[in-house]
């Protein structure tokens, strides 16, 4: 019996040992764009940015959200918003999370909500905590699924593939030619009334031509 026990906890400590190599060499490069403090931020053009990545068609972005509390009454939404030039269909995404604990994804065309998306949360948040919300999007030039486009948004703790919390993605390949000049900002809105509660964004990054696996 002991004997067993030494086998399984030898192939546990290999299995860690695994994993965290493996979200070591995955690791993400730095940052084509990085900025801290988001005070005065108002958008950015990920179009214009200069990078060394060769993943054309593709981008990442993170950025850091704390919120103190979810006592509003009101339905409330918070992320990223995804400018989209030179398509008569969307012009704008806003991919986030809700105060009622739901990832959630708007498509915009003209000041007219064309498509919104919803997924519940798959693990417990705490209110207060900084938390991770990173945005993958692809248009239709990239190599991998050519002609096709999508975005998936992560919401989670700490790093790597671990702290899960949240998950939503939207095919964007109906909506035609998405491969115009991008901008990324920040936002937070009400869904149901005229105030929101502005929450702390921190340690925006962007990778321009870049995919990575979380």
């Amino acid at each position: 019996m002991k004997k067993i026990a030494r086998v399984l906890l030898k192939i546990l400590s290999a299995l860690l040992i695994l994993i965290a190599i493996t979200a070591f060499i995955i690791k993400d490069p730095s940052p084509d764009y990085l900025k801290n403090d988001l005070t005065d931020f108002d958008h950015l053009s990920i179009t214009n940015l200069a990078t060394e990545n060769s993943k054309i068609g593709n981008f990442k972005s993170s950025v850091n959200f704390n919120q103190r509390n979810s006592n509003a009454l009101e339905k409330e939404f918070y992320g990223q918003e995804i400018r989209i030039h030179d398509n008569p269909k969307l012009d704008r995404i806003l991919i986030g999370v809700t105060n009622n604990l739901i990832s959630r994804i708007e498509i915009w065309n003209k000041n007219e909500l064309v498509e919104a998306k919803e997924l519940g949360f798959m693990e417990k948040m705490t209110w207060g905590e900084t938390l991770a919300m990173s945005v993958a999007f692809y248009d239709q030039t990239n190599t991998r699924y050519p002609g096709k486009s999508k975005i998936t948004m992560r919401f989670y703790s700490g790093s790597g593939f671990f702290g899960d919390i949240g998950i939503i993605n939207l095919d964007l390949s109906d909506y035609g030619n998405l491969n115009g000049e991008k901008e990324i900002s920040l936002f937070a809105k009400t869904l149901d009334s005229e105030k929101v509660n502005q929450p702390k964004f921190t340690d925006l990054k962007v990778w321009k031509n870049f995919k990575s696996f979380g």
